[in-house]
């Protein structure tokens, strides 16, 4: 396991829960981190039996400057988990900033998606926060994109 020291802080690396790290780094990205893409992380983590505590610790650790980590042991059905709920995380504040679109073009790139896979999923799915996001619909079209 890797570990990382920082501020005094021993860290654990991305790798302990990369899905969740770049979740987060990608709601800390533009520098405004939203309530609701914290919630939609949290409740992401719940799902995966992450521990209440190990979520809060990943949120409060992760930092939008970390190095996305290697996600090249990742099957086909976490990449596209992992895609879907970037798009997600990225739409759920009801705004997609600059930065966001940037660091996920690097992760998708790193998952085996080109960025045209990120511009439909971004434009065809629904952008409006008082409206649910269908996170089929956009699994859906993110697992016809990969390579």
């Amino acid at each position: 396991m890797l570990a990382v020291i920082t501020n005094n802080k021993m860290l654990m690396a991305a790798t302990d829960n990369p899905h969740l790290n770049i979740l987060v780094m990608m709601a800390k990205v533009d520098g405004e981190t939203d309530q609701a893409e914290l919630e939609l992380i949290r409740q992401i983590g719940a799902s995966n039996n992450v521990l209440p505590e190990d979520i809060e610790k990943i949120i409060d650790e992760t930092s939008s400057e970390e190095t996305i980590p290697s996600l090249e042991n990742l099957d086909k059905k976490e990449k596209i988990e992992l895609m879907t709920n970037l798009v997600m995380v990225m739409k759920i504040d009801g705004r997609i900033d600059k930065e966001e679109m940037k660091f996920c073009l690097q992760v998708i790139k790193k998952l085996g998606y080109n960025e045209d896979a990120l511009f439909d999923l971004v434009s065809s799915t629904q952008i409006d926060p008082a409206q649910q996001i269908n996170k089929d619909e956009i699994k859906a079209r993110a697992e016809k994109f990969l390579r």
